[in-house]
Order: C-alpha cells, then structure tokens, then sequence
C-alpha cells in the first residue's frame, strides 16, 4: 500500500507538497519522475509502504529496462506470482515485487493486461511510446484514486489533499449536498469540491498527450455467471468455502508483520479461523462501555472477540470507544486524513485500532464487505419484508399497518433495534421503488433532506435509476451497494489505516467472491424466513463456534445515539451559527432533529454526526 501522485499541466507544479502529504501513506520512500511533451510538463509521484521486497529494488517510479514505460502503483496483486510463472519464466527480474509484474504484464498485453490481475490497485502508467498516462482502479474500488480536471491541467492523486497540494484553491461543489446529508457521503464518482472526482471502480482513464484529452473505459462490469447460478445450495456452499479460504489465504503474502480485525463477528471470525494457529498474528477490537450499549441497543463485539480468541487461544489487543473518544480533535483528525467527508461513525474507531496496531502490524485483515455481498444489513430483511410480505398484503390494510409502525418511538423503550427497523418500514412502505435504497441507508431520509434545501428531484432520479420495476429488487439493491455503500466503507477504512501506514486488505471483495455471490440466488443469501447471510453461516458452521453462528449482529461503530443523548454533548460539537452562513441550510429544523432525537422520538443520531463532520471539514479544508 502506498500513495500515488501526478499530473499533466501547461506548468510545473508543486511536487514536492504533492508527495509530503502522502507520506503517511508512504514513510518509507517517496520520489518522482517528470517529462515534457507537446508543451505539456508530465509528473508521476510515489510514496512507499513497503510491504514486500523491502529493499530498495521495490522503491518506484518504476521503469522498463527501455525505460519508455513509468508505473507508480498502490496496492497488492495477489496472483502475481502465478502470472509471473505463466508468464515470465524465462525472464529476469530486479526485485521480487509485484510491481514488477504488473509492468511487465503491461509491456506483454498492452492495457488489456487488466484483465489478468486480481488484487486491489490505484495505480498510474506512463508510456511514452503511445504517449499516454492511464490511470486504474481495481475491481470493486478498493484502492482510492481522484482525478482533477479544469481543460489546462489534469492531475491526480491516491487522496484529495494531493491534489490540492499542488495549488489548486479548493470549491465547495454545494449541489452535491443534499445527496451528502442523505448518503452520509457523496454518491457516484462526485466529491464535495468542484471539479474532482473519484475514477470509477473496474475502469481506467486514457490521457492522450498527442491531442490533450481523456476518456474513461470500463473493463469490467458486475454479471451473473451461469455456473454459479445453477449450483445446488450444498455445492454453493462447498465453492464459497473455498474461494474463502483461497482469498483469505492469497492476502498473507507479506514481507512485514500482519494483524486481523476482530470483531466477534461472522465475517472476521471467519477469518480468523483460518490462521488460528498463526501465533504471529495479532487481533483487534473495539471496546464499548456498557451504558453505551444499553443506550444503543446492541450487543458487545468485544464480549464475543475476548470469548472467541480465548477458545482460540488467539492474541487480542482492544481500543475502547465511547464519548470520551468523540471529541472535536479525533473528529478533526479523522476528517483531515479521510477529505472526501464520510460522515460514520465507524472511523473514529478504525483509525484507533489501526493506530494501536500499526505498533505490531503493517497489514490489517478486514471483514468488510460481506455483509454487502451476502445480504447481512438490516436494511435487507426490511426489503425482504416490504418484497415478500408487505406487497402482498391489501393496499387498505397495508397502508393502515405502515402508518402505525411509523408512529413508533425509535429511541426510547425496550427493543431499541427493533424500533427503529419498524418506524422505517413504517414511514417508507408507501414509497415509490426507491424506497428499496432509502430503506437501507444511514439514517431518516427525510429528515435528511429536511437539513438542506437541495435538488430533491434530481436525487430521487439517481436512486430511481438503481431500481426498476422490472428488475429483481436484491440484484438492484446489491448494485445499489457495492457502487455506493460499499466504495464509503472501503473509504473510510483506507484513509483511517494509511493515516497509521497500514495496509487493510479485504478477502471478501475478492473479484471471484464478488462475481459468486452476485449470481447465486437470493435465499441462498437471505432466507425466505429472514435468516441474514444464511449461506456464509452454514458454509462455516462447522468451524465456528454456535455463539458466532446464531449471535444479534452489532455495528462496528462509535456509539452515536449514547454520545448525541444530551443536550451538553451535542452544543460542545454542533455550532449551530455556522450554518446560518449557508443560504440553504434550514435552522429550524436542524434544531427540530437534535430536539426529537434528545427526546427519543427520533433516531437522528446520524445527521447530527453528519452535521458535525460538515462543520468541522468545511473549516478544515476552506
């Protein structure tokens, strides 16, 4: 894992801010490589976690030996040393790096060598031959890559910051803000700054120096494969197993110390299993208080991490979370590192769980992902329901039972969790298709959109288009998912892990487990009875514990609705003035969600995070 740099400019820029920014992501090299060709100054930056080879040979840019060809590249590929065999045994190599390999493989197929790696990457190559720069991300986005562009200059970067490094003066881009407040992120390939943008996952980026324009390629697109979508749930099962243990098991090639994320969860504990008996990997958990948990209403990842890894006899270190963590410098640091804003309350505690680990580990396992793939959210079995029960249910008496469930408090009383799935049903139940999309993201749509008053249309016309009547609403929602609630998290967890150079990897976003899960059907997911994740559970049930199997899923996050319960808390982080100097900010009814949310009528816990984080970027970066 590294960070990567560059541009193609009527000018020379400040390369040297450019790379000093990145170095968390890169400690232990940094350098760059620069050209001139038709009037246009080129540069290509690396900074250098190093994780295998960790000699000098691996350090980049990297050239051919014609040197006509300069890679800078962030990531792993994890079949490299069975493209190497199949492909260059013959040949000679200056370093035992993937890095290497992929130039190779470009030298030998030209841009389709994509289509070869399986791993996860950002990088950028420079071929002077064809005067090109290409710029890749992986399959699912993985790996950050952001480009900007204004017609005189393009330039690019593994983090935003780098881009602005280079003297761009930023611009709030604030018809993406609604759709912020909404998603607890900006959607699609947008940014909250005019003019940069994420390169979209599973696609490259052509620049041709002979005429100064680019165009954006896909290389891959999300399909069902028939073989997988005919197998029998027991053969399914037999196929998942494996490609999880081949993932899990390909993302331990290292050269440096490696550590897991333990949640006592399904996913993680799945991970786990498969070096329980590697003494030299160490695990990690979040802590929560128990007055948190009773006010969130959930279950304790660490009760279940601590039981697991002592029948395991597995090494666990924890970070605690709670409201003595939620205080404006943590917020401020994570925002810093994490600028494109992600407002979730799960940063904070991976970027204290990386920070304690990278005193021990340089690569983190992650879990993340499956829940996604496999159908895990609550959000789900809310879909399930509203699909398969609510629709066949007469419209008279389904409309009088929606309207109940939404009178429900969600933030006092006993069943807290379940409150909160039964308002929503509730008050969404009579929504257009796109109530599907609303169902499963963060937090109240309407009071969301309550907060700003932005292009309302224009959003519900980008959730429309990810759910047509004519399509199955979970191949849909998975699309949904993987192009935007997934893209947060792996966000999230990229920029919290580099902050403390460490790379997180994450077995289930394998591109094969990916393709698999997409095509086999969707009760080997989600049952027809509501069982989350049914077929990852059974595929593992043999090597898991049962209080793993059958535990309440509990989200890996800071306890928001505990911290945001009182008054005090929420005026020591919310500076409420501040958004009077926002023409479309409402006031009044910012006030009405911090005021139903203290109260418990209301579970707003997530708009206040995601006012707060707005506050607290928005001077940070301007």
């Amino acid at each position: 894992m590294c960070g990567i740099a560059g541009y193609i400019s009527n000018e020379k820029l400040n390369t040297v801010e450019m790379l000093n920014v990145l170095k968390h992501r890169g400690p232990d090299h940094h350098a760059g490589y620069s050209d001139t060709y038709n009037s246009k100054e080129i540069f290509l930056g690396h900074t250098r976690l190093s994780i295998l080879d960790l000699s000098s040979n691996g350090n980049q840019p990297m050239f051919s030996d014609d040197k006509q060809i300069i890679i800078v590249f962030n990531g792993e590929i994890y079949n490299f040393e069975e493209l190497k065999l199949k492909y260059f045994k013959q040949d000679s190599f200056h370093s035992k790096t993937d890095t290497e390999v992929v130039l190779k493989l470009y030298q030998k197929f030209g841009i389709a060598f994509i289509n070869e790696l399986n791993g996860d990457f950002a990088l950028s190559i420079y071929d002077k031959k064809l005067n090109k720069v290409f710029l890749i991300k992986d399959h699912v986005g993985v790996k950050p890559l952001y480009y900007y562009t204004d017609g005189t200059k393009f330039i690019f970067g593994s983090e935003i910051k780098t881009i602005l490094a280079s003297g761009i003066k930023p611009s709030l881009a604030d018809d993406e803000l609604l759709n912020y407040f909404v998603f607890k992120y900006t959607p699609k390939n947008n940014t909250l700054y005019k003019n940069i943008f994420r390169v979209p996952p599973a696609s490259y980026v052509e620049y041709d120096l002979n005429v100064n324009t680019f165009s954006i390629h896909k290389y891959w697109t999300l399909q069902k494969n028939k073989e997988y979508a005919n197998l029998s749930y027991h053969d399914a099962k037999d196929v998942l197993h494996n490609l999880v243990e081949q993932s899990t098991k390909s993302r331990l090639i290292s050269d440096v110390p490696i550590g897991n994320f333990l949640s006592g969860g399904l996913d993680s504990s799945i991970i786990a299993y498969f070096f329980k008996n590697r003494k030299d990997i160490l695990h990690y958990c979040a802590r929560k208080a128990e007055v948190d948990l009773k006010k969130e209403g959930t279950s304790s990842d660490y009760f279940y991490a601590d039981k697991l890894s002592k029948e395991w006899d597995l090494k666990l270190l924890k970070a605690n979370i709670g409201s003595e963590q939620a205080n404006l410098d943590l917020i401020k640091k994570t925002l810093y590192y994490s600028d494109d804003l992600i407002a979730d309350g799960s940063q904070i505690p991976s970027y204290l769980i990386t920070k304690d680990a990278s005193q021990t580990s340089k690569v983190i396992l992650s879990g993340m992902g499956a829940d996604e793939l496999f159908l895990g959210y609550a959000g789900h079995m809310l879909t399930l329901l509203s699909e398969n029960v609510m629709s066949k249910v007469p419209f008279g008496l389904s409309s009088g039972l929606y309207k109940q469930a939404a009178k429900v408090n969600q933030g006092k009383g006993k069943f807290l969790a379940y409150r909160r799935y039964i308002h929503k049903i509730g008050k969404y139940g009579n929504y257009p298709n796109y109530k599907f999309g609303i169902l499963n993201l963060v937090g109240d749509f309407e009071n969301s959109c309550s907060v700003y008053a932005g292009n309302r249309d224009k959003l519900e016309h980008m959730l429309s288009n990810y759910f047509p009547e004519n399509e199955d609403v979970f191949d849909s929602l998975t699309r949904f998912e993987i192009e935007n609630v997934l893209v947060k998290n792996l966000s999230y967890t990229d920029r919290t892990a580099m902050a403390n150079s460490v790379e997180c990897r994450v077995p289930f976003l394998d591109k094969h487990i990916v393709e698999f899960a997409y095509s086999i059907k969707r009760s080997y997911k989600l049952s027809n009875t509501g069982t989350s994740k049914r077929i990852l559970k059974d595929a593992f049930k043999n090597e898991l514990p049962a209080y793993i199997i059958n535990r309440r899923k509990a989200g890996f996050g800071m306890p928001l609705r505990s911290i945001f319960s009182t008054d005090a808390k929420v005026n020591q982080l919310l500076d409420k003035s501040f958004f009077s100097n926002f023409n479309q900010f409402s006031i009044p009814n910012i006030e009405k969600i911090i005021s139903n949310h203290i109260s418990g009528k209301e579970d707003n816990s997530s708009i206040i995070y995601a006012l707060i984080s707005f506050q607290e970027w928005y001077k940070l970066k301007f």
